[in-house]
């Protein structure tokens, strides 16, 4: 679907064209592409060597799990809680929660109600963008190693 070396435009410009043909699919990949976007941003910008955020990352599932990983990791550096970074917490929120729903079957979704989630998710991948480009970190290159300092 995505290749490595496309950048975050071209891939929310794919998922925005996926709503008139599969609204469903554009609002997982929405969700998705936010979530890749901010585990990238939690690696390149967290305080601990980089095999320890990855860690921490590899269980960490839904907006409360990372919201505990960048108050641990980030805020320190960004002083600024994942709610006061992402624009539209709410809306980020009710996006997730469709994509719950569309996961384990329990929903279904037409373009209507797909497309404003659609958009808050990639919203919010921006918003993390922003903040990632406060600290010069691009997070379609690749990203910065911060290694253990301790034997």
């Amino acid at each position: 679907m995505f290749l490595v070396q496309d950048s975050s435009e071209s891939r929310e410009d794919r998922i925005r064209q996926f709503l008139d043909e599969d609204p469903a699919l554009s609002a997982l990949l929405s969700v998705i592409h936010f979530e890749w976007t901010l585990r990238r941003a939690i690696i390149a910008l967290g305080h601990s060597p980089n095999v320890v955020v990855r860690s921490k990352l590899k269980d960490c599932h839904g907006l409360k799990k990372y919201k505990e990983v960048w108050k641990d990791e980030v805020t320190p550096k960004v002083e600024q809680r994942l709610p006061e970074v992402v624009r539209n917490w709410q809306g980020l929120d009710r996006a997730f929660s469709l994509r719950h729903k569309l996961v384990h079957g329990v929903g279904s979704c037409g373009r209507d109600h797909a497309t404003e989630r659609v958009h808050w998710a990639i919203d919010a991948a921006k918003d993390i963008r922003l903040a990632c480009s406060r600290y010069d970190v691009n997070l379609d290159v690749r990203l910065p190693v911060r290694r253990n300092t301790s034997p």
